[in-house]
């Protein structure tokens, strides 16, 4: 056995030792917001005064053979056996008295959700009746009882917290979403699309992506959506008349002109703004379709013709769909170039489950 890793007594540990099974590729690894998963983990609890050190629970050995700086690996001493074997071996493998723990694929947690120190031995939320034993703190007073149950073959979090002095505190509405988890390819789409949901439609010139949007609106419409157009276009453009009030006060300096009228509105500036800018400044909207922005990290549905010669781009996790003339290699849907009404689906199904679209 190893020297135990000094923590100071207090750490954070990051269960990201799953086999990701439902998502279909490590989720720990999966980027948002230019950051994995692990990285956004790890920060959140460096920023916490508290923490002394960030552990991350890897499974078994060979997995995250690259870890945030300022972090160290421990890797389960019972194989197979999911988020207990990692909680054990954060205190078999450290000197931690306390372990304050989260899911890696947790990536909206915020300071007010952290719960204070047990009285006993852990303490979890209850959300509809139901513990959150991933996102929790725990004394080192489990370490027993985990080794009892994990040598019994149990695996359930829930028994184990049943074991245990464990104080169970309701959730707050307010802190739902921030222990809200990316188990699946579409939670993880929702996460990156944001509010409202934005989705790229982006593809080589001349794939047709224009075209494919006029037969979507349509049929989003018919469902009963709000729908935004969001044009990218790297060569620049312009919509102003030379001549015109607004053309000659954006001459004389203006960095952004407006004018309304009984028929509409408009707003033109001068300086380049991200697509996370423009969000805020669209009226109220269900759904927000871009054109273009083929390498931002939004959900993509990609356009691809044959007839282009050039190769299909998205192979990573924001792709939602292919519509496409050829068979793909890719685990994503492929839809046809006239797959509107699918594709209308597979959005609804996606970012509006609620809304209860069928196929």
């Amino acid at each position: 056995m190893t020297d135990p890793i000094h923590t100071g007594g207090v750490c954070a540990l990051v269960l990201a030792g799953g086999r990701s099974r439902r998502m279909g590729r490590d989720k720990a690894l999966l980027s948002m917001d230019g950051a994995t998963l692990l990285e956004r983990a790890a920060a959140f609890w460096h920023a916490v005064p508290e923490i002394g050190r960030v552990i991350v629970s890897a499974g078994e050995d060979g997995h995250l053979e690259t870890l945030p700086p300022e972090t160290a690996a421990v890797t389960d001493l019972y194989p197979g056996c999911g988020p207990m074997a990692g909680l054990h071996a954060a205190f078999v493998r450290t000197d931690a008295e306390l372990l304050y723990v989260s899911a890696v694929d947790m990536p909206f947690l915020a300071r007010e959700a952290i719960l204070p120190p047990p009285r006993g031995d852990a303490a979890v939320y209850v959300k509809d009746g139901r513990p959150e034993p991933l996102f929790g703190v725990y004394r080192r007073s489990c370490l027993p009882a985990l080794e009892a149950a994990l040598r019994a073959g149990e695996r359930k979090m829930t028994a184990l917290l049943a074991r245990l002095d464990t104080e169970y505190v309701p959730l707050p509405e307010t802190l739902a979403p921030m222990l809200s988890n990316l188990n699946t390819r579409a939670d993880f789409l929702r996460a990156i699309a944001g509010q409202p949901p934005l989705v790229a439609f982006m593809g080589w010139s001349g794939s047709g992506k224009t075209t494919f949007l006029e037969k979507l609106l349509p049929v989003l419409t018919a469902h009963g959506l709000r729908i935004a157009i969001l044009k990218d276009d790297g060569h620049g453009f312009r919509m102003d008349t030379p001549g015109k009030d607004t053309y000659r006060l954006a001459a004389a300096g203006a960095v952004c002109t407006a004018i309304s009228g009984p028929n509409g509105w408009a707003v033109l500036g001068k300086e380049p703004i991200s697509p996370e800018e423009l969000r805020q400044k669209l009226p109220p909207v269900d759904l927000i379709l871009a054109e273009g922005f083929k390498y931002a990290a939004y959900p993509k549905v990609e356009i691809h013709r044959l007839a282009t010669g050039k190769p299909f781009i998205t192979h990573d996790a924001t792709l939602l769909a292919a519509v496409t003339d050829e068979p793909l290699d890719t685990d994503a849907p492929q839809l046809g170039l006239e797959d509107a009404e699918a594709c209308a689906v597979l959005l609804m199904q996606t970012f509006f489950p609620k809304k209860g679209a069928k196929s």
